[in-house]
């Protein structure tokens, strides 16, 4: 097998057979959009709920991932998306396999016999991901340890942030252990990588199929090794490269054109239809290439030609072909009316929120860092709240002072007086030497009626007390009004509704897996990297609001306001409510360009 002619192969299967490839496309996206994805979704869905989750944050995802039915759940995810990418390949596959006449039935056709294959290839998928589970989990086991062995005494923010010798030192260890599990599940990969045409051209079982794919990879894993990885770089750069050549191309057109919106509105419209028409060009790109490789890869390493087919298509092939090529532009075309239509909401109304106040001005969760940031123009001041060994509630994120005093104690060992004494402010700059750790009592008399407290509790097996503290000094204190209580664990929201029912509370979401109960909490706040379109309509149709942390670069911040998010939590309160300063100032037709270069950047 010569990579060169493998290649040349692949360019003309692709060419001789682009349009039945598109059409069969085109019926995958739809069988996709409207079955296969959400029925996938429900059911892992369904699953994570009987474990009573779902997954919100990286300690949620260790301790369900590393339990049996965490490997039950991977098992069962894994091979329900690899069934789906089996069935979009399949076709596409079993179309290269056929004479070229006859195009628009040989899409039906290959989706008749995709059809008829899809419990052989579900068992595939659960043996495949199975197989690779199993050889990665010494892998994720020796990482465990070390990470157990070096860094469990300590806070993984502090780790993450100041990276300490030791924290270096375990990266230099997981580093040759994380290559070993790559290679060995590459090696995996690729000799199984022909199971899949074997089992869709050839009269065989899954583990026959598997069998076989050993045999015609022997002796070819070198050129494997070479074709597969590089196709995949190769789709990964092409789009790139596009979006960021019509990025550069529609940012120039933008800024040609006049503001008028007689003219805005047709060029906008053609470019939004240009955009979506591309998006959806390139995802049927990536996968025809692909499928042809595999094809290739399988007739040259099997020395014959693949069996041909004899299914029958459907009547009318060809009219429903042509009519799923004008879904296509009506697609296009649709969803660009949408978006166009949520560019016409010129009101940016989203409040600023502080993160540990304006902490990249002043040292985190200090009386300095609060009254900066209420200058600054914050609504709200996000602040962490743990407890100390005498049940005083103080302003802390990490979990010791390693990172903002260099010590190590744990702060449900200290008593108040004690952390009185350290000093939180020298480790930010000299100018703040001296500043101590707050209670939360002295913030919540700094802020009032000046901005609102974003409170999340940092709740401990050591400080069982901590909600029922905090609920009760905010009682205290009559500020239950202006505070949103926030947390990383349901539970903790749960109990500070049952204390206090008229307090309102924030999920914080680092990583999400599954479906959270919306049903009771007044936002979902989320990692910036996670906020998406469907999650902000989402939280409108369950009426709650969409937060997102924690962004502090300026064109991020512009493409969140536009995206409809409640609340930017940002360390640079200062420069959001610049930006919405500018924005208020500008006219409709100018914000109306500015939304659609967010739109495309997203």
């Amino acid at each position: 097998m010569q990579i060169q002619n493998t290649i040349h192969n692949v360019i003309l299967s692709f060419r001789r057979n682009f349009r039945p490839l598109l059409i069969y496309h085109l019926y995958f996206s739809i069988l996709a959009v409207a079955v296969l994805v959400p029925a996938s979704a429900w059911l892992s869905t369904m699953l994570l709920t009987s474990a009573g989750l779902p997954l919100v944050g990286p300690q949620d995802m260790a301790d369900f991932f590393l339990s049996p039915a965490g490997v039950g759940w991977m098992l069962a995810a894994g091979s329900l998306g690899l069934l789906i990418l089996f069935i979009h390949h399949a076709g596409m596959i079993v179309i290269a396999s056929r004479p070229s006449a006859g195009q628009y039935r040989q899409a039906i056709a290959a989706l008749w016999q995709v059809g008829r294959k899809i419990p052989d290839l579900l068992l595939l998928a659960v043996i495949q991901v199975g197989a690779h589970l199993l050889v990665a989990a010494p892998f994720v086991a020796g990482i465990g340890t070390a990470w157990y062995l070096l860094l469990r005494d300590y806070d993984p923010y502090y780790l993450v942030s100041v990276q300490p010798a030791v924290f270096l030192l375990f990266l230099g260890i997981c580093a040759p252990v994380a290559l070993g599990m790559i290679v060995c599940n590459g090696l995996v990969y690729l000799r199984w990588i022909l199971a899949f045409p074997v089992l869709l051209l050839e009269k065989s079982t899954p583990m026959t199929a598997i069998k076989r794919s050993m045999e015609l990879s022997r002796g070819h894993l070198r050129t494997l090794s070479v074709l597969v990885p590089g196709a995949a770089l190769v789709l990964v750069l092409i789009p790139a490269i596009l979006a960021a050549v019509l990025e550069l191309s529609g940012r120039f057109v933008l800024d040609w054109l006049p503001e008028v919106f007689a003219v805005l509105i047709p060029v906008v419209l053609i470019l939004l239809s240009a955009y979506i028409l591309l998006a959806v060009l390139l995802s049927f790109f990536g996968a025809a290439v692909n499928s042809q490789l595999i094809f290739q890869i399988y007739r040259e390493t099997s020395g014959a030609p693949p069996v041909k087919p004899n299914d029958r298509a459907p009547a009318r092939a060809g009219l429903y072909a042509w009519g799923l090529e004008a879904v296509l532009l009506v697609f296009a075309v649709g969803q660009a009316f949408f978006v166009l239509h949520s560019f016409y909401d010129f009101q940016d109304a989203v409040h600023i929120s502080a993160h540990r106040g304006s902490s990249l001005n002043a040292p985190e969760n200090t009386l300095p860092a609060i009254e900066k940031a209420i200058r600054e123009g914050a609504d709200y001041v996000e602040i962490d709240v743990r407890q100390t060994a005498d049940g005083h509630l103080v302003l802390l994120h990490d979990r010791d002072l390693r990172r903002i005093a260099g010590k190590s104690r744990l702060i449900w060992e200290m008593s108040i007086d004690e952390v009185r004494r350290v000093d939180a402010g020298e480790w930010f700059h000299p100018r703040f030497r001296g500043v101590g750790i707050p209670t939360l009592e002295e913030v919540i008399e700094a802020v009032r009626g000046r901005a609102k407290l974003y409170l999340e509790i940092k709740p401990s097996i050591h400080t069982p007390d901590l909600t029922r503290t905090v609920v009760s000094v905010l009682r205290q204190r009559d500020f239950t009004r202006d505070v949103l209580i926030g947390a990383l664990q349901p539970e903790v929201l749960e109990e500070v509704r049952r204390l206090e029912p008229r307090l309102k509370t924030a999920l914080f979401v680092h990583t999400m897996i599954g479906e959270p109960d919306r049903r009771r909490i007044d936002a979902l706040s989320l990692r910036a990297e996670i906020v998406t379109q469907d999650e902000i309509r989402e939280a409108a149709a369950h009426g709650h609001e969409l937060h997102a942390w924690t962004v502090n670069d300026r064109r991020e911040m512009s493409k969140f306001i536009d995206m409809g998010v409640d609340n930017i939590i940002t360390d640079r309160p200062d420069v959001l409510a610049g930006l919405l300063e500018e924005r208020a100032a500008l006219s409709d037709a100018a914000l109306f360009l500015v939304k659609l270069r967010n739109w495309i950047r997203q």
